[in-house]
């Protein structure tokens, strides 16, 4: 592999060329480029040094910044910014997290997106699942369409809030918090805006995938029992409440 010449090392790779179908030929010459700039040193003991960053150490952090440089981010709104950072620090299991940061980025399959993708033709089939003769986009599917509003007053009354709100999602969510605030702590009311959205997005895919049909009483009925158990199960400060304490009067427990 080489030899030692006054402290200096010289690389002396043995092959046989003739050996070599043209792609080994070409690796073994790279192999030889990248060997050159390597330089052992004598009587010190070999090592693992991770040459990104300044710690010379692994971290998921130099790495990833190496893999993104030069890669066009898509740049998100501050308001994004914020309602992500919210989510993503209440107590909900991580698919919903995750869900969550689809949502407010309209990055979820829902049928507008699903035409522009190219997955389904521009007809009939990109029109609401719950029976409204409108496009299908995130707007319309959580916030505009019959079923959407009325699952949204329901929970607005099962909480003692005001109705009505305007925006898009990202809007919606930090008008209810800002409702909530002075009932419970941010990341909670996240967890009922959350929980309210994901369960609309369940009926959705009940009815696309399971033959299901649209019943609010179903999803909010979904969205009492989710939330009770996210925060009453998986949350450290936990709301100490039976579910049917929670259902008749939540604001008592957050």
């Amino acid at each position: 592999m080489g030899w030692w010449s006054e402290n200096s090392w010289h690389w002396k790779l043995e092959n046989s060329r003739n050996a070599l179908n043209a792609e080994a030929a070409a690796e073994v010459e790279e192999l030889q480029q990248i060997l050159t700039k390597v330089a052992p040193k004598r009587f010190v003991p070999d090592g693992f040094s991770w040459p990104i960053g300044g710690e010379r150490v692994y971290v998921v952090r130099d790495y990833y910044r190496k893999l993104i440089m030069g890669v066009d981010v898509m740049e998100v709104q501050v308001c994004v910014k914020v309602a992500l950072k919210v989510l993503w620090h209440s107590w909900m299991p991580s698919k919903v997290k995750i869900f969550g940061w689809r949502l407010l980025q309209d990055r979820l399959a829902t049928r507008e997106q699903l035409v522009k993708r190219g997955i389904l033709e521009n007809d009939e089939r990109c029109f609401c699942v719950f029976g409204c003769s409108q496009e299908g986009d995130i707007r319309h599917l959580f916030l505009d369409c019959d079923v959407a509003r009325r699952v949204w007053e329901k929970v607005a009354n099962w909480l003692g809030l005001d109705q009505g709100y305007a925006g898009d999602c990202c809007s919606y969510l930090k008008q209810m918090v800002e409702r909530m605030s002075k009932l419970c702590s941010v990341r909670r009311a996240a967890v009922i805006w959350m929980c309210t959205s994901w369960c609309i997005w369940k009926q959705r895919n009940d009815v696309i995938f399971e033959n299901g049909v649209r019943d609010i009483d179903e999803i909010f009925h979904n969205v009492q029992m989710y939330s009770w158990w996210w925060l009453n199960i998986g949350n450290k400060q936990k709301v100490f409440c039976s579910f049917y304490e929670w259902r008749h009067s939540p604001i008592n427990f957050m």
